[in-house]
């Protein structure tokens, strides 16, 4: 079992979003969890009707973020105001020289972030994952670096337009039934988002847990 996890994401609720039952379960587990996040979100929507200002929403989505990480029994966030939208507009060895730096200090024995499509194609998310495979071939201590994945056998049960990984290509699968709630919880708690939850978990603010994935995916990409 995994000593140190380090996740590595663009904004407040990519780690609900994606691997939310893996920190619940881990955390159970009493392994030691990081996460990273490069911007505050300050770009994203406000809500509808709005819960917050435009201005206000970085601040707010700080907020959020603290409380689903309480839910989710992550350990410490080492949070950044890199510019929500605006990571490809920085120097990309700054974001690689912080992560990495990063890693020295707590040096995890696993990374996990996005895959290079960022899932739904977002910018960030794919600067985030090309910053962190850098930071990660840098290192120099024994670590593995996975992408959280949507596998193609599964891609009929997610809304909209997303990214998927062939299944061939998927080195863990981790069970998350158990901790369902626990996202749905944390999820709940990103309040100003409620409208991408609502478009990708239907019915899941109301306690409806049918369309909540049981298992979360990964690809093992490096192995040191």
């Amino acid at each position: 079992m995994s000593q140190h996890v380090l996740y590595c994401f663009a904004h407040p609720d990519d780690e609900t979003f994606t691997c939310g039952g893996t920190i619940a379960r881990f955390s159970a587990e009493g392994v030691q969890q990081t996460l990273y996040c490069a911007t505050r979100g300050e770009a994203g929507k406000t809500g509808q009707p709005p819960l917050c200002t435009q201005e206000e929403l970085g601040d707010v989505r700080t907020q959020e973020l603290a409380r689903a990480l309480d839910v989710l029994g992550m350990n410490e966030c080492i949070l950044r105001d890199y510019g929500d939208g605006r990571l490809a507009k920085l120097p990309f060895h700054q974001l690689v020289d912080d992560l990495s730096k990063i890693m020295e200090q707590i040096r995890p024995d696993l990374v996990i972030t996005f895959p290079p499509s960022g899932i739904s194609g977002h910018r960030d998310h794919q600067i985030i994952q090309q910053a962190t495979l850098e930071a990660v071939k840098k290192t120099l201590f024994p670590t593995k670096l996975y992408y959280i994945v949507i596998p193609e056998s599964i891609a009929h049960l997610h809304p909209g337009k997303i990214h998927t990984t062939p299944d061939e290509y998927v080195s863990m699968t981790i069970d998350v039934t158990p901790y369902r709630e626990k996202i749905a919880q944390a999820l709940r708690e990103h309040k100003t988002q409620h409208l991408s939850i609502d478009r990708v978990f239907p019915g899941v603010r109301e306690g409806d847990l049918t369309r909540l994935r049981t298992h979360e995916h990964f690809q093992l990409v490096i192995q040191k």
